[in-house]
């Protein structure tokens, strides 16, 4: 086949019971698109071509993201076709084979889609009637469902039952691919409305949680008695880290009649939303009580503004203590200087010969004994030293620290931090000029002390206050865990039938609040059980129910 009206044909992609589906090209608009051709043996069945066209026109009208889009309809040369959107991507059935199964996130993200596809098309009264694995498309690197066929699907059961029956000539196993997701009415022949589809739904969120078929006959006799009769394993135990949400959805999904599923596909999408947002908010592999978590939270908290309190405090106190110092070793440098001040000038015209520096010295000495000085240096007008606190400078040139020569530019001080030491050079000035320098070396070490006694006992202070509030967070735990395990154990209780149980207590908190709630359920629970209301339709009813309905749906399909 090379065409099919304006189509080009590029490839067949793939093949159904009815219909050959192809890669073509419109070149009126110049886009790549599937089309889907009925097969020859259905072609010459003028109702069959009929119903597939008009199926497909209705399916048309369906416009929504996880709905694959019909462009086209129609007839040429006796090819029945659909021109519909190419799907770059991957079927569900065949990721399935692929991978084994799906991860729990992406299967609640997936699920949500197409229950929100089926809604929207039952609210246009549209029933797809084959949910199934191959019928729903992975794109967009497997974050988008599209569902397929809804136009095929509606087509009458006995076009069905004909299209599989050919089918299954040249394919085995093909007839029993569609039973496997029947729905139990659908399996009974019976009238079909939305939640067929839902059940379908659940049927293929099973499989892709689990990794394996929800009902796993090898016969359609046995398959459709698993559908009608028999429930799948459990998730919990197929999958035991299945989340209970998850699982409550899909046995909802499951549930044989109809009633007792959801009322719409918006409400599984919402319910599905729900799990994947609380997937995405649990923590893996978190086992630890509440009782250790709040106590940890709190640790954590308090330990954090701790940290950051004392560090606070410390650096401020720091540099109160610092600027203290400064302030004290200005003052100094300021007092030295003014005390040699007048001896400089009166050497400065002499003769070096006839100067005389003996009580400079002196005085630097007797300075010199203040713990807190450790060096005291003057020098006169020409760099030379006139007074040391080691005498043995004493007539030696001075060596200038580093930045005193800007000092008299910037102004008649420089301080300096040398090691742990503050270092202050000011300029000697008479009658507003510089006779000299003094160089004076404070000692940083009882700052430095200072503030490391001050740290200890900060750190010390604050691992006292962590400890008492690890303690209190722990009580608290103890308080708040005790009352839960209480509401555990009575709610287990009530789980396994003994619904005589009353939890007592004198509290008045929301704890007693929780434990009252619960012993109102207790008796709104015997009151129920007392009342003999109409139980579920026993099986034995529905085994004989189903047997002609099992009968039927074997001659349909054989």
């Amino acid at each position: 086949m090379q065409a099919v009206g304006r189509y080009t044909i590029e490839r067949r992609i793939g093949e159904g019971a009815m219909a050959d589906v192809y890669r073509a090209h419109d070149p009126s608009i110049d886009r790549v698109l599937a089309i889907k051709v009925l097969k020859p043996e259905f072609r010459s069945d003028i109702g069959l071509s009929s119903r597939f066209l008009r199926e497909a026109r209705a399916a048309g009208a369906l416009s929504h993201p996880n709905i694959v889009t019909i462009f086209d309809v129609g007839e040429v040369d006796g090819y029945p076709y659909i021109a519909m959107e190419l799907i770059e991507g991957v079927s569900l059935d065949d990721y399935l084979r692929e991978h084994g199964r799906m991860p729990l996130k992406q299967v609640a993200r997936i699920g949500a889609q197409i229950a929100e596809a089926l809604d929207y098309a039952h609210g246009l009264s549209v029933i797809h009637r084959d949910i199934k694995p191959s019928n729903i498309m992975l794109c967009n690197g497997g974050t988008t469902a599209k569902i397929l066929d809804f136009g095929i699907a509606r087509m009458g059961e006995a076009d069905r039952a004909r299209a599989e029956q050919s089918a299954a000539r040249t394919q085995i196993g093909q007839v029993v691919g569609t039973p496997r997701y029947m729905s139990p009415e659908q399996a009974f022949g019976l009238e079909l409305d939305h939640r067929s589809d839902l059940f379908s739904l659940g049927i293929v969120l099973y499989e892709l949680i689990t990794g394996a078929t929800a009902f796993g006959g090898t016969s359609i006799a046995t398959i459709a008695l698993q559908v009608t009769q028999r429930k799948p394993e459990p998730l919990s135990k197929a999958l035991p880290e299945c989340p209970r949400g998850l699982e409550h959805i899909v046995d909802k999904l499951l549930a044989k009649q109809p009633d007792k599923r959801f009322a719409s596909g918006a409400t599984v999408a919402d319910a599905l939303r729900r799990e994947y947002e609380a997937m995405n908010n649990a923590r893996e592999g978190r086992r630890l009580s509440l009782q250790l978590r709040l106590t940890l939270v709190m640790g954590l908290a308090v330990a954090a503004a701790l940290v950051l309190s004392i560090t606070t405090v410390l650096n401020r106190q720091y540099a109160a203590m610092e600027q203290m110092t400064l302030t004290s070793g200005t003052a100094i440098s300021s007092f030295v200087a003014s005390n040699v001040a007048l001896r400089a000038v009166e050497n400065a015209g002499l003769a070096p010969a006839e100067q005389d520096w003996a009580p400079v010295q002196a005085f630097v000495t007797a300075a010199s004994r203040d713990a807190g000085l450790r060096q005291i240096v003057m020098v006169d007008a020409g760099g030379v030293i006139r007074g040391a606190t080691d005498q043995a400078r004493v007539g030696t040139r001075y060596a200038p620290a580093a930045g005193e020569a800007q000092l008299a530019a910037e102004g008649d001080q420089m301080i300096a931090a040398a090691g742990s030491d503050f270092r202050f050079v000011r300029t000697i000035r008479y009658a507003g000029q510089p006779f000299g320098k003094v160089d004076i070396v404070v000692d940083g070490g009882g700052l430095a002390a200072a503030a490391h006694n001050a740290r200890n006992l900060l750190i010390g202070l604050g691992i006292g206050l962590l400890c008492v509030v690890l303690v209190i967070s722990w009580l608290i735990g103890q308080s708040v865990g005790r009352p839960l395990r209480r509401l555990r154990r009575a709610l287990a209780e009530a789980a396994a039938g003994r619904r005589d149980f009353r939890i007592s207590h004198r509290r008045k908190d929301e704890f007693g609040a929780m434990f009252d709630a619960f012993n109102e359920l207790a008796e709104s629970l015997d009151s129920q059980a007392a009342g003999e209301g109409p139980g579920p339709v026993s099986m034995e009813a529905t085994r004989i129910g189903a047997a002609p309905a099992f009968d039927a749906m074997r001659r349909r399909i054989a």
